[in-house]
């Protein structure tokens, strides 16, 4: 069973990229992301969310740029992978590549930022938000090459350096519910809850919702299967336990000790086994009692 249309939090990936299509949207969520005033966005229509019959591929980082020029990649993460910074370096050069025309000179790159909303400390500092931008090694000397690469940590401990606002937004993103709404006195949360709650009740999105679900479900089985999806290979007990964390991704941070013993697994039978479960578990608790 997958998790109900009407029960996804702004962290699950569909829902999240539902939100940032609309440029209004987008602009609101960065406002309090970035705690500064957003000129008006466009999101890139390449980067869309597209459900439908003939959908290869589906990508649910968004990217957007302003009347500015400055240029914006949002990724929501749930699971903690060893990957995460080298994305960031993928993304960058990804957001380069569409922004300079050819024959323009370098000049032309434009402002640009990478971000990811983790629902985990990324790097296990305790901040709530990371910003990593190009210095001298030597002296500490900006590069300017303006770029940046900012890690959002939802669990962070630092409420001095943050706006209560953005510690607010961090608590609906993995709470979003009327519920959560009802506690607090934030005009932008209030806002953006009417929002989410449209996307909700759009026949259209949840018919997506449930394409969207058939075709992540079907592309995980045919890797699984056939030992290709991203890199996975057949008999690896590496890229079983790569899979079955990406299935699980749906249900948001996983436990420790559940991670633990994933990680300790090394027998594709039970691998397999567990992978099929993960397929049909409507919460990690479901999960959790099924492999015990």
């Amino acid at each position: 069973m997958i998790k109900k249309f009407n029960d996804l939090n702004l962290n699950d990936s569909f829902l999240f990229a539902a939100f940032f299509e609309n440029p209004d949207n987008c602009k609101m969520m960065l406002e309090i992301l970035m705690e500064q005033e957003i000129s008006d966005l466009s999101v890139k229509s390449e980067h869309n969310l597209l459900v439908s019959s003939d959908v290869k591929c589906i990508r649910l980082d968004i990217y957007a740029t302003d009347e500015l020029h400055v240029n914006y990649n949002i990724e929501a993460q749930n699971q903690k992978r060893n990957d995460l910074v080298k994305r960031s370096r993928f993304y960058q050069g990804e957001m380069d590549v569409a922004s300079l025309k050819p024959g323009e000179g370098y000049n032309k790159l434009e402002k640009s930022y990478v971000i990811f909303i983790c629902t985990f400390d990324p790097f296990e500092k305790g901040l709530f938000k990371y910003t990593f931008e190009e210095t001298c090694k030597e002296n500490g000397m900006p590069l300017g090459d303006e770029t940046a690469k900012i890690f959002f940590n939802t669990k962070g401990t630092n409420k001095e350096n943050v706006s209560e606002e953005l510690i607010e937004f961090f608590q609906y993103f993995e709470n979003t519910t009327d519920e959560y709404v009802e506690k607090t006195n934030n005009h932008k949360i209030q806002e953006l809850h009417k929002r989410v709650k449209a996307i909700k009740m759009s026949r259209e999105w949840e018919a997506g919702y449930m394409k969207y679900e058939e075709i992540i479900r079907n592309t995980l089985l045919e890797g699984w299967n056939e030992g290709k999806n991203q890199g996975l290979i057949e008999g690896k007990i590496e890229g079983k336990i790569e899979g079955l964390f990406m299935v699980l991704e749906r249900f948001g941070e996983l436990p420790d000790n559940l991670v633990k013993k994933i990680n300790e697994t090394d027998d594709i039978d039970t691998l397999n086994c567990w992978f099929r479960q993960a397929i049909e578990a409507k919460s990690i608790t479901d999960f959790t009692q099924n492999i015990s």
